[in-house]
């Protein structure tokens, strides 16, 4: 993994970290295969959270994939295999490096393609979620994560629910209708809009810090039924109604 200060972009690796002043862009890596999830991406995107979370000049990540795939779920080929997909060493980090990765900073999803299985389990770890009217959202697979949030995008677990049972796939503008995401813009406006939101929440939100910050901690390990504790969501989205605002307010 490697970190790149100046926002050139550096294409090695199975994700990578590109700063513009006070947003870090987390990029999966692995367009070959639509943006699959193995160790290697966990490792990678975790080590860009970790730089993320103890970056005082960073106040807002995005997640983002290279090429035209958001993110196809977990690689099937390495779960065949036997293969763990976790970051090694730190499967408290959940899916992706990221589901379970409590930074205590608003986090966006820049969703530039298709996205399916675990990867709107990435989608719904997010605080806002800006979507191209191109993607199709689910029909392989229900996420592992989704559903155990206690503070809801519940409703975006049983439409993950509905597209696996009925094979369909979501269109964005049935996602937004529902809350599942927050805006829907033209491919090529995707990470722009992403960044314009960032942007605005890094003048507007504060970091979570001190005693709210373990609260927040606390909080993610919990959940009203009693189970899936270890994949529950990084944080009950403690940023999201604040997103929602600037995203109501603003005129970006």
């Amino acid at each position: 993994m490697t970190v790149e200060r100046s926002g050139k972009r550096n294409r090695r690796g199975a994700a990578f970290l590109e700063r513009h002043g006070p947003i870090a862009v987390i990029t999966l890596n692995r367009p070959e295969v639509r943006n699959v999830v193995n160790s290697d991406v966990s490792a990678a995107v975790g080590a860009a959270m970790e730089t993320l979370a103890h970056s005082p000049d960073l106040r807002v990540g995005i997640l983002t994939g290279a090429g035209d795939t958001f993110c196809a779920g977990a690689d099937l080929a390495a779960l065949t295999a036997g293969h763990s997909i976790d970051a090694p060493g730190h499967p408290e980090w959940g899916f992706g490096g990221f589901v379970r990765h409590d930074i205590g900073k608003p986090l966006i999803a820049a969703v530039n393609g298709s996205s399916s299985g675990g990867g709107l389990d990435l989608i719904l770890a997010c605080d806002a979620a800006i979507v191209s009217s191109h993607a199709s959202l689910g029909s392989r697979g229900i996420g592992r994560y989704a559903d155990c949030d206690p503070d809801a995008r519940a409703l975006g677990g049983r439409l993950q629910a509905r597209s696996v049972f009925l094979g369909d796939a979501l269109e964005p503008e049935t996602a937004l209708r529902c809350g599942m995401i927050d805006r829907v813009v033209h491919p090529h406006e995707v990470l722009p809009e992403a960044m314009r939101l960032a942007r605005a929440l890094a003048t507007t939100i504060p970091p979570l810090e001190g005693i709210g910050a373990a609260v927040m901690r606390r909080r993610a390990g919990r959940n009203t039924s009693g189970h899936c504790e270890r994949d529950a969501p990084r944080h009950p989205h403690q940023y999201r109604h604040g997103a929602q605002r600037v995203l109501r307010t603003s005129t970006i």
